[in-house]
């Protein structure tokens, strides 16, 4: 990007919070999916599809565009695990 171009804000925090949810729904649904395995399953699972996206969201945070899907899907995956833990607690 050059120095000269806005950065686009609304545009970009669209973007994420769409990650962010894509990747949210998909995490939770595949938690609720392995629940009945147990809490060893979910933690084991959420850590793998963890694991597994983050050297594509390291890269991706470099790039101009791609930067806004990466904080998203970061995003979606610490929010799924707060809501996994708080429901732990219910």
């Amino acid at each position: 990007m050059q120095s000269g171009e806005p950065t686009p804000w609304a545009t970009g925090l669209t973007v994420s919070a769409v990650a962010a949810a894509i990747v949210g729904v998909a995490l939770l649904s595949l938690s609720q999916g392995l629940a009945s395995n147990g809490v060893g399953a979910v933690v084991l699972a959420n850590v793998l599809v963890a694991a597994g996206l983050t050297p594509s969201l390291w890269l991706g945070r470099a790039t101009p565009i791609w930067r806004w899907v990466a904080y998203g899907a970061a995003a979606g995956i610490v929010l799924t695990w707060i809501a996994l833990l708080l429901s732990l607690l219910a």
